[in-house]
C-alpha cells in the first residue's frame, strides 16, 4: 500500500478510536487482516466456545481454519444437515462465549451499522455472547449515520444479494437499494449500535486495509 494512504488510514483510525472508546467499545488498530486474526486468536481462550456470523472478512482472514486446527469448540451453522438444524445452531450461537463477526459500516462518530437478513448476527452483537470480536476494514468507515446506513444498504447489500444468489431483489437486479419488501429481502433488520451497554464487551479490530464487501 502507498505510504500516503497508510498515513491517511492511520490518522483516521486513531481519530475514530477515540470516538469508539467514548461509546464503550474497545479498539485494536491492525495494519493488516492477518494481524487482526493473530490478535483475536490471542484473546480467545481454548476452553471457550466460539460462534460467528456470516462474513467475507472473517473468511478472508483464515481465522476459522486456525480455530479448528487448535481444537477450539465451535458452534458452526455450516455443519448443519438441513435448514432446521441450521436455525437451531444459530440460536445456540447466542449462548457462545465468543462471537466473531464483521461490521457493515461505522459512522464517523463511532456508531456501528449492521444490516441482516435473519437477524441472528445483530442479535448476537446486541446481547447473548459474553464477548463480541468484530473485524472491520477502514473502507467501512463512512460519513454521518444517515450516510453510513445509505452506503450499507446501497453498496454492501446488493453485493451480498449476488453472493447469496438472491436474484429477484431490486438491489440484485439494479445494483441499488429498492427498499423492497420481498421474501428474499436481505435488509429485514437494520441495527445501529450507538454504544456498548457493557464496557469492553465489543472489541473492534479496525484494519487499515480494504477488506470484505
Amino acid at each position: 500500500m502507498e505510504p500516503y494512504k497508510i498515513h491517511f488510514y492511520q490518522v483516521a483510525a486513531e481519530n475514530l478510536t477515540k470516538k469508539l472508546s467514548r461509546r464503550n467499545f474497545d479498539v485494536e488498530i491492525c495494519q493488516t487482516l492477518a494481524e487482526a486474526k493473530e490478535k483475536a486468536l490471542e484473546m480467545i481462550p481454548l476452553n471457550k466456545t466460539v460462534a460467528f456470523g456470516g462474513s467475507q472478512t472473517l473468511v478472508q482472514s483464515g481465522i476459522f481454519d486456525a480455530l479448528y486446527q487448535r481444537g477450539q469448540t465451535m458452534i458452526d451453522r455450516e455443519k448443519a444437515k438441513d435448514l432446521t438444524e441450521r436455525h437451531q445452531i444459530m440460536k445456540q450461537a447466542l449462548t457462545a462465549d465468543v462471537f466473531l463477526t464483521s461490521i457493515n459500516g461505522i459512522s464517523e462518530d463511532g456508531q456501528l451499522v449492521n444490516v441482516d437478513n435473519v437477524g441472528n448476527r445483530v442479535a448476537a452483537i446486541t446481547y447473548g455472547p459474553d464477548k463480541v470480536m468484530a473485524f472491520v476494514g477502514i473502507n467501512k468507515v463512512y460519513g454521518d449515520l444517515e450516510t453510513t446506513i445509505k452506503m450499507v444498504r446501497g453498496q454492501t447489500s446488493p453485493m451480498n444479494a449476488h453472493r447469496w444468489d438472491l436474484k429477484n431483489t431490486p438491489c440484485a437486479k439494479k445494483g441499488i437499494c429498492g427498499d423492497c419488501l420481498q421474501e428474499e429481502c436481505i435488509c429485514n433488520t437494520i441495527a445501529v449500535t450507538r454504544r456498548s451497554w457493557q464496557k469492553g464487551r465489543i472489541t473492534i479490530y479496525l484494519i487499515l486495509e480494504e477488506v470484505g464487501l
